[in-house]
Protein backbone atom coordinates (compact mmCIF):
# COMPACT_ATOMS: atom_id res chain seq x y z
CA UNK A 1 0.00 0.00 0.00
CA UNK A 2 1.13 3.47 -1.18
CA UNK A 3 1.89 6.28 1.46
CA UNK A 4 -1.22 7.53 2.34
CA UNK A 5 -2.01 11.51 3.13
CA UNK A 6 -2.86 12.15 6.60
CA UNK A 7 -5.81 14.57 8.20
CA UNK A 8 -6.98 15.24 11.11
CA UNK A 9 -9.49 12.88 11.40
CA UNK A 10 -11.89 14.13 14.51
CA UNK A 11 -15.06 15.05 12.99
CA UNK A 12 -16.41 13.05 10.05
CA UNK A 13 -19.84 14.32 8.71
CA UNK A 14 -21.96 12.24 6.96
CA UNK A 15 -24.00 13.85 3.51
CA UNK A 16 -27.09 12.35 1.94
CA UNK A 17 -25.38 12.29 -1.87
CA UNK A 18 -28.85 12.26 -3.57
CA UNK A 19 -29.08 15.86 -2.43
CA UNK A 20 -26.62 18.52 -4.48
CA UNK A 21 -27.71 21.38 -2.05
CA UNK A 22 -26.56 19.35 1.20
CA UNK A 23 -22.88 18.46 -0.70
CA UNK A 24 -22.55 22.07 -1.77
CA UNK A 25 -23.13 22.92 1.99
CA UNK A 26 -20.66 20.57 3.27
CA UNK A 27 -17.67 22.49 1.30
CA UNK A 28 -18.25 25.23 4.66
CA UNK A 29 -18.75 23.05 7.09
CA UNK A 30 -15.52 22.44 9.63
CA UNK A 31 -15.70 18.79 9.68
CA UNK A 32 -12.56 17.05 9.37
CA UNK A 33 -13.83 14.65 6.70
CA UNK A 34 -17.05 14.36 4.39
CA UNK A 35 -18.68 11.07 4.21
CA UNK A 36 -20.90 11.04 0.61
CA UNK A 37 -23.81 8.27 1.90
CA UNK A 38 -24.80 6.30 -0.85
CA UNK A 39 -26.22 3.83 2.13
CA UNK A 40 -29.24 4.73 4.60
CA UNK A 41 -29.60 7.78 4.01
CA UNK A 42 -30.38 7.36 -0.09
CA UNK A 43 -33.75 5.43 -0.74
CA UNK A 44 -33.63 2.56 -3.06
CA UNK A 45 -35.32 5.35 -6.18
CA UNK A 46 -32.60 7.04 -5.76
CA UNK A 47 -29.31 5.41 -5.58
CA UNK A 48 -28.16 5.47 -9.60
CA UNK A 49 -28.82 9.15 -8.76
CA UNK A 50 -26.66 9.46 -6.08
CA UNK A 51 -23.90 7.27 -7.06
CA UNK A 52 -23.53 9.85 -10.62
CA UNK A 53 -23.69 12.88 -8.20
CA UNK A 54 -20.62 11.22 -6.09
CA UNK A 55 -18.81 10.69 -9.50
CA UNK A 56 -19.30 14.42 -10.03
CA UNK A 57 -18.52 15.71 -6.34
CA UNK A 58 -15.70 13.62 -5.46
CA UNK A 59 -13.14 15.73 -6.87
CA UNK A 60 -14.90 19.35 -6.27
CA UNK A 61 -14.99 18.39 -2.37
CA UNK A 62 -11.53 16.45 -2.02
CA UNK A 63 -10.39 20.33 -3.51
CA UNK A 64 -11.44 21.61 -0.26
CA UNK A 65 -8.70 19.70 1.79
CA UNK A 66 -10.72 17.95 3.55
CA UNK A 67 -11.27 13.59 3.67
CA UNK A 68 -13.62 12.75 1.07
CA UNK A 69 -14.83 9.37 2.35
CA UNK A 70 -17.50 7.61 0.53
CA UNK A 71 -19.81 5.38 3.03
CA UNK A 72 -21.11 2.53 -0.19
CA UNK A 73 -24.13 -0.09 0.32
CA UNK A 74 -23.17 -3.75 1.59
CA UNK A 75 -21.45 -5.54 -0.45
CA UNK A 76 -23.90 -8.48 -0.27
CA UNK A 77 -26.05 -6.83 -2.72
CA UNK A 78 -25.41 -5.74 -6.42
CA UNK A 79 -25.64 -2.04 -5.49
CA UNK A 80 -21.99 -1.73 -3.79
CA UNK A 81 -20.52 -3.39 -6.37
CA UNK A 82 -21.76 -1.08 -8.56
CA UNK A 83 -21.03 1.65 -6.38
CA UNK A 84 -17.38 0.69 -6.30
CA UNK A 85 -17.43 0.43 -10.20
CA UNK A 86 -18.07 3.47 -10.51
CA UNK A 87 -16.67 5.79 -8.15
CA UNK A 88 -12.96 4.80 -8.01
CA UNK A 89 -13.14 6.56 -11.28
CA UNK A 90 -13.38 9.39 -9.14
CA UNK A 91 -10.62 8.46 -6.19
CA UNK A 92 -12.01 8.96 -3.26
CA UNK A 93 -9.65 9.13 -0.24
CA UNK A 94 -11.26 6.47 1.43
CA UNK A 95 -14.61 4.05 1.32
CA UNK A 96 -16.81 2.87 4.57
CA UNK A 97 -18.14 -0.58 4.24
CA UNK A 98 -21.02 -1.28 6.06
CA UNK A 99 -22.27 -4.23 8.25
CA UNK A 100 -18.45 -5.38 7.14
CA UNK A 101 -17.20 -8.85 8.38
CA UNK A 102 -13.76 -10.68 7.07
CA UNK A 103 -15.65 -11.95 3.97
CA UNK A 104 -16.86 -8.53 2.25
CA UNK A 105 -13.99 -6.51 3.53
CA UNK A 106 -11.52 -9.14 1.33
CA UNK A 107 -14.42 -8.63 -1.07
CA UNK A 108 -14.11 -5.28 -1.35
CA UNK A 109 -10.10 -5.53 -1.41
CA UNK A 110 -10.47 -7.04 -4.28
CA UNK A 111 -12.34 -5.16 -5.95
CA UNK A 112 -10.37 -2.28 -5.34
CA UNK A 113 -7.49 -3.91 -6.38
CA UNK A 114 -8.80 -4.65 -9.39
CA UNK A 115 -10.20 -1.56 -10.07
CA UNK A 116 -7.57 0.83 -8.82
CA UNK A 117 -5.19 -0.99 -11.71
CA UNK A 118 -7.76 -0.44 -14.34
CA UNK A 119 -7.61 3.54 -13.25
CA UNK A 120 -3.92 3.12 -13.59
CA UNK A 121 -3.66 3.90 -9.48
CA UNK A 122 -1.13 2.06 -7.33
CA UNK A 123 -2.39 -0.59 -5.31
CA UNK A 124 -3.61 0.82 -1.93
CA UNK A 125 -4.51 4.22 -3.08
CA UNK A 126 -8.03 3.99 -2.42
CA UNK A 127 -8.01 3.05 1.92
CA UNK A 128 -10.77 1.20 3.92
CA UNK A 129 -12.43 1.75 6.48
CA UNK A 130 -15.10 -1.07 7.85
CA UNK A 131 -18.45 0.03 9.56
CA UNK A 132 -19.06 -2.44 12.59
CA UNK A 133 -22.54 -2.81 13.27
CA UNK A 134 -23.60 -6.40 14.02
CA UNK A 135 -22.93 -8.50 16.99
CA UNK A 136 -20.95 -10.86 14.75
CA UNK A 137 -18.50 -8.00 13.58
CA UNK A 138 -17.89 -6.49 17.29
CA UNK A 139 -16.74 -9.76 18.31
CA UNK A 140 -14.49 -10.55 15.10
CA UNK A 141 -13.25 -7.38 15.10
CA UNK A 142 -9.66 -7.98 15.48
CA UNK A 143 -10.20 -10.60 12.27
CA UNK A 144 -11.96 -8.37 10.51
CA UNK A 145 -9.37 -5.13 10.60
CA UNK A 146 -6.33 -7.81 9.63
CA UNK A 147 -8.28 -8.34 6.54
CA UNK A 148 -6.85 -6.17 4.49
CA UNK A 149 -3.91 -3.81 4.70
CA UNK A 150 -5.51 -0.41 2.82
CA UNK A 151 -7.50 -0.58 6.31
CA UNK A 152 -6.85 3.13 8.07
CA UNK A 153 -9.41 2.92 10.22
CA UNK A 154 -13.06 1.47 11.71
CA UNK A 155 -16.53 3.07 12.46
CA UNK A 156 -18.98 1.93 15.45
CA UNK A 157 -22.30 1.60 13.97
CA UNK A 158 -24.89 1.90 17.12
CA UNK A 159 -28.55 2.03 15.31
CA UNK A 160 -28.14 -1.34 13.47
CA UNK A 161 -26.40 -3.02 16.55
CA UNK A 162 -29.31 -2.15 18.72
CA UNK A 163 -31.86 -2.90 16.18
CA UNK A 164 -30.50 -6.08 15.39
CA UNK A 165 -29.81 -6.80 18.96
CA UNK A 166 -33.80 -5.81 20.15
CA UNK A 167 -32.55 -2.90 22.54
CA UNK A 168 -33.28 0.61 22.83
CA UNK A 169 -30.85 3.09 21.85
CA UNK A 170 -30.26 5.69 24.94
CA UNK A 171 -28.37 9.59 25.37
CA UNK A 172 -26.36 7.47 28.22
CA UNK A 173 -25.52 5.13 25.86
CA UNK A 174 -24.74 2.36 28.49
CA UNK A 175 -25.99 -0.46 25.97
CA UNK A 176 -23.08 0.14 23.25
CA UNK A 177 -20.37 0.58 26.23
CA UNK A 178 -19.07 -3.50 25.57
CA UNK A 179 -19.16 -2.55 21.49
CA UNK A 180 -16.99 1.01 21.93
CA UNK A 181 -14.57 -0.89 23.99
CA UNK A 182 -14.35 -3.89 21.59
CA UNK A 183 -13.49 -1.47 18.97
CA UNK A 184 -11.34 0.42 20.54
CA UNK A 185 -9.36 -2.31 21.63
CA UNK A 186 -9.18 -3.57 18.33
CA UNK A 187 -8.53 -0.51 16.44
CA UNK A 188 -5.01 -0.10 19.00
CA UNK A 189 -4.24 -3.84 18.22
CA UNK A 190 -4.34 -2.88 14.02
CA UNK A 191 -2.57 0.40 14.87
CA UNK A 192 -5.45 2.84 13.14
CA UNK A 193 -7.97 5.16 14.38
CA UNK A 194 -11.11 4.31 15.82
CA UNK A 195 -14.21 6.66 14.96
CA UNK A 196 -17.42 6.43 17.51
CA UNK A 197 -21.41 6.07 15.80
CA UNK A 198 -22.59 9.15 15.27
CA UNK A 199 -25.27 10.78 18.10
CA UNK A 200 -28.64 11.53 16.95
CA UNK A 201 -30.03 14.09 19.26
CA UNK A 202 -29.64 16.73 16.96
CA UNK A 203 -30.22 19.90 19.04
CA UNK A 204 -29.44 18.21 22.13
CA UNK A 205 -25.91 19.81 22.81
CA UNK A 206 -25.29 18.62 26.29
CA UNK A 207 -26.22 15.06 25.19
CA UNK A 208 -23.93 15.61 22.24
CA UNK A 209 -20.99 16.76 24.60
CA UNK A 210 -20.87 13.88 26.90
CA UNK A 211 -21.32 11.32 23.96
CA UNK A 212 -18.55 12.36 22.48
CA UNK A 213 -15.91 12.71 25.88
CA UNK A 214 -17.92 9.80 27.00
CA UNK A 215 -15.65 8.63 23.19
CA UNK A 216 -12.83 10.25 23.52
CA UNK A 217 -12.13 9.04 27.44
CA UNK A 218 -12.76 4.82 26.22
CA UNK A 219 -9.81 5.90 23.63
CA UNK A 220 -12.02 6.73 20.50
CA UNK A 221 -9.61 9.13 18.30
CA UNK A 222 -13.55 10.65 16.22
CA UNK A 223 -16.68 10.60 16.17
CA UNK A 224 -18.75 10.32 13.07
CA UNK A 225 -21.69 12.75 12.74
CA UNK A 226 -25.14 13.37 11.20
CA UNK A 227 -25.43 17.41 11.72
CA UNK A 228 -23.13 20.06 10.81
CA UNK A 229 -23.09 21.67 14.56
CA UNK A 230 -21.84 18.24 15.89
CA UNK A 231 -18.63 18.49 13.38
CA UNK A 232 -17.96 21.78 15.80
CA UNK A 233 -18.32 20.53 18.66
CA UNK A 234 -16.83 16.90 17.94
CA UNK A 235 -13.31 19.08 17.08
CA UNK A 236 -13.51 21.24 20.15
CA UNK A 237 -13.71 17.80 22.65
CA UNK A 238 -11.19 15.69 20.03
CA UNK A 239 -8.58 18.43 20.06
CA UNK A 240 -5.84 18.28 22.28
CA UNK A 241 -5.80 21.25 24.61
CA UNK A 242 -3.12 23.54 24.38
CA UNK A 243 -1.26 23.17 27.70
CA UNK A 244 -1.74 19.39 26.95
CA UNK A 245 0.22 20.00 23.77
CA UNK A 246 3.19 22.11 25.37
CA UNK A 247 3.45 19.33 28.54
CA UNK A 248 4.23 16.64 25.70
CA UNK A 249 6.66 18.70 23.80
CA UNK A 250 8.91 18.92 26.80
CA UNK A 251 8.36 15.60 27.69
CA UNK A 252 9.74 14.04 24.48
CA UNK A 253 12.37 16.71 24.70
CA UNK A 254 13.28 15.07 28.23
CA UNK A 255 13.22 11.61 26.77
CA UNK A 256 14.88 12.64 24.10
CA UNK A 257 17.63 14.17 26.03
CA UNK A 258 17.74 11.11 28.20
CA UNK A 259 18.02 8.46 25.17
CA UNK A 260 21.39 10.20 24.15
CA UNK A 261 22.42 9.95 27.83
CA UNK A 262 21.75 6.15 27.31
CA UNK A 263 18.93 5.86 29.91
CA UNK A 264 15.77 4.04 28.70
CA UNK A 265 13.69 6.03 31.69
CA UNK A 266 13.62 9.44 33.25
CA UNK A 267 12.40 11.42 35.73
CA UNK A 268 9.76 14.04 34.36
CA UNK A 269 8.26 16.60 36.78
CA UNK A 270 8.33 14.44 39.36
CA UNK A 271 7.00 11.65 37.76
CA UNK A 272 9.18 8.34 35.95
CA UNK A 273 8.52 8.21 32.24
CA UNK A 274 9.48 5.58 29.35
CA UNK A 275 9.38 4.83 26.01
CA UNK A 276 5.50 4.17 25.50
CA UNK A 277 5.16 7.41 27.27
CA UNK A 278 7.12 9.57 24.92
CA UNK A 279 5.02 7.81 22.06
CA UNK A 280 1.99 8.52 23.56
CA UNK A 281 3.37 12.11 24.06
CA UNK A 282 4.48 11.78 20.13
CA UNK A 283 0.87 11.16 19.06
CA UNK A 284 -0.48 14.00 20.44
CA UNK A 285 1.63 16.34 19.11
CA UNK A 286 0.98 14.51 15.67
CA UNK A 287 -2.20 14.95 15.67
CA UNK A 288 -2.01 19.04 16.78
CA UNK A 289 0.38 19.48 14.09
CA UNK A 290 -2.52 17.81 11.59
CA UNK A 291 -5.30 19.85 12.95
CA UNK A 292 -3.11 23.07 12.45
CA UNK A 293 -2.52 22.05 8.98
CA UNK A 294 -5.99 21.60 8.06
CA UNK A 295 -6.87 24.73 9.55
CA UNK A 296 -4.68 26.55 7.64
CA UNK A 297 -5.83 25.15 4.23
CA UNK A 298 -9.16 26.33 5.31
CA UNK A 299 -7.55 29.47 6.03
CA UNK A 300 -5.91 29.89 2.87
Amino acid sequence: MQEEKRFARRSLLYVPTSSPKKLEKALSIDADGIIMDLEDAVSLSEKEHARTLAMAWIGKLKESGKEILVRINGLDSFLGVLDLIAIVKAVPHTIILPKADVKTVEMADMLLSMLEAEEGLSKGTIALVPLLETADGILSASDILAAATRINGVQLGAEDLTKELSIPRTTEGQEIAFARQMLVYAARQANIDSFDTPFTGIHDEAGMRTDAENAKNMGFTGKTCIYPTHALWINEIFRPKAEEVAFARRLVEAFRQAEEAGKGACMFEGKMIDRPIAQRAEKMIEKETLIALAERKERI
